[in-house]
């Protein structure tokens, strides 16, 4: 397997390291004189804030890295065939017939359908049995059991069933254009190599009149991820597999032991891919239509879905794959830590913040300035820099002011029932949790949501007390704790819809004036 170029995994690393090393630290030995208690919690709270900025650099380097260069091109190989592809359609009682229907009207020669119901609900098994029934090259195929979540269903069809070459992912809520097979087998045919095992294709927020305005706001999300994300970590980093929208070599797949049956499987498959010597490839050209989840409660499930995934992973697959002994290189094993990192931040932000509080009041009291005066700087470059990646995309400054605001809001409010989901599946064993599809309204726990609303209570109260330029960050975390549940009626037209969505923008504004404060009184 061809060794990626180091650079754009380098250039974050040595300007943290030379923020740290040259810059900050030698700063921070001016707390060595205060009492060792207060010392000791300055430097600890500065070293979890340092690795935050490191994890920052690294995904705004790679985002900034999309504006300034294109993905290579490849020359046609005229060596190949187009080959036989088997489209797998897992539902599990959220069958959606536009779908499948987007599926069997694909323009391809050689294919053929499998819905793969674990569905239990009665109604689904009818619709998806007349679905097939409607459709001569669709086949429903049913187990016994739901062993192993979504990869046990997979892995099911693939020993029993599937005889094609390749096999297509497709996602319960996924749009395919009619030529998607035939563009995605194209790029196959263009990067496929004897190490290659996938190819990922792109994705954007399905448009609808009828989507919510959690969608409207927060789509532009799935653009982001796929357009300044993923192509620079496909060229300089570790290539995921997002479980859906890939085509995949079935003996390799096979080879590997199929699916590793955990809650994410995707990114599983994917370690086990790189640790072999193997590789994926991803398609930007070629993209389908995905839907965004339609309100707080149905993001909340698939965001603590993904916290208990990772937290499995961490168990059970990255040790593996980041060994020596493991052939994937050495930027694939850096770019995926940095993207395991988020996870591990979680819990780590939420309790920083409070110690963050206290140590700034502390110290800024005393007459002593806490920040360095480099900092306030590089905070205004970071926002700014992500102000530009989400105006690239969306191409729109209201909108982009709006995605802002909002996923600010709701990345923070999720902070602690997140990061709980992830230490917690630390030690207990993870369970597959299906992401609402649909419009349906989700309901967010009673219990979540009064923990995290007296968290909010706690941390206003401590950014009220503990007065300091860090006041406004930590009230902004607490107004968005408090309004967990309020959150999840900001797809309603009721009164307390309206009030979310205004409250909604509290959270990004007390953080803007955290930087006023910093620029106007932190030393």
């Amino acid at each position: 397997m061809k060794e990626k170029r180091t650079t754009l995994v380098l250039v974050p690393l040595l300007a943290w390291m030379v923020l740290a090393v040259v810059v900050i630290w030698p700063w921070m030995h001016q707390f060595d004189q205060k009492r060792a208690t207060l010392s000791t919690l300055a430097h600890i709270n500065a070293a979890i804030w340092w690795i935050v900025l490191l994890w920052a650099l690294h995904h705004l380097t790679f985002q900034l890295s999309s504006l300034l260069s294109s993905s290579p091109t490849e020359r046609p190989r005229h060596d190949l065939s187009p080959p036989s592809i088997a489209i797998l359609c897992p539902t599990c009682d959220d069958f959606d017939e536009e779908c499948c229907l987007s599926c069997v009207e694909q323009d391809y020669d050689d294919f053929q359908v499998y819905i793969l119901d674990d569905s239990r609900s009665v109604d689904y098994r009818r619709r998806t049995a007349r679905f097939a029934e409607a459709h001569s090259d669709c086949h429903r195929v049913a187990r016994s059991d739901r062993r192993g979540f979504k990869a046990g269903n997979i892995n099911h069809a693939l020993r029993e069933h599937v005889t094609a070459e390749w096999f297509l992912l497709v996602d319960a809520d996924q749009r395919l254009p009619r030529d998607f097979t035939r563009k995605l087998v194209e790029r196959a045919l263009l990067s496929a190599t004897e190490d290659t095992v996938f190819i990922q294709a792109a994705h954007h927020a399905f448009q609808h009149e009828d989507n919510s305005a959690f969608q409207r706001a927060l789509g532009p999300e799935v653009s982001i991820f796929y357009e300044r994300d993923l192509g620079p970590s496909a060229r300089f980093g570790f290539v995921s597999l997002l479980g859906h929208g890939a085509l995949i070599r079935k003996a390799d797949c096979l080879a590997l032991g199929g699916f590793p049956e955990v809650v994410s499987e995707d990114f599983a498959f994917a370690l086990r891919v790189g640790r072999d010597g193997k590789r994926g490839v991803y398609a930007e050209d070629v993209a389908s239509a995905e839907s965004y989840p339609y309100d707080f409660g149905a993001f909340m499930t698939r965001l603590k879905k993904f916290a208990s995934g990772s937290a499995e992973l961490l168990k059970h697959e990255v040790p593996e794959f980041l060994k020596r002994k493991s052939k994937a290189t050495r930027v694939e094993k850096w770019d995926f830590a940095m993207a395991m990192l988020w996870y591990v931040l979680m819990p780590l932000l939420v309790l920083n913040s409070f110690l963050g509080a206290y140590v700034v009041h502390a110290l800024w009291s005393s007459g002593v300035p806490y920040l360095h005066p480099v900092l306030p700087y590089l905070y205004t470059w970071l926002l700014a820099a992500v102000f530009a990646v989400i105006l690239s995309t969306t191409r729109d400054w209201r909108r982009a002011v709006r995605f802002y605001f909002w996923s600010t809001a709701i990345y923070t409010a999720s902070l602690p029932v997140s990061g709980w989901s992830f230490l917690y599946h630390l030690f207990c064993r993870a369970g597959f949790e299906r992401t609402p599809k649909g419009r349906k309204r989700t309901a967010v726990s009673s219990g979540e949501s009064m923990l995290t609303a007296l968290l909010g209570v706690a941390a206003i109260a401590c950014g009220l007390a503990w007065l300091s330029p860090f006041s406004p960050v930590i009230i902004g975390q607490g107004v968005a704790y408090l309004s967990y549940r309020l959150y999840a009626d900001l797809c309603s037209e009721s009164v307390t819809g309206r009030i979310a969505r205004a409250s909604i923008w509290l959270p990004g504004l007390l953080y803007l004036f955290a930087l006023y404060a910093v620029w106007r009184w932190a030393w």
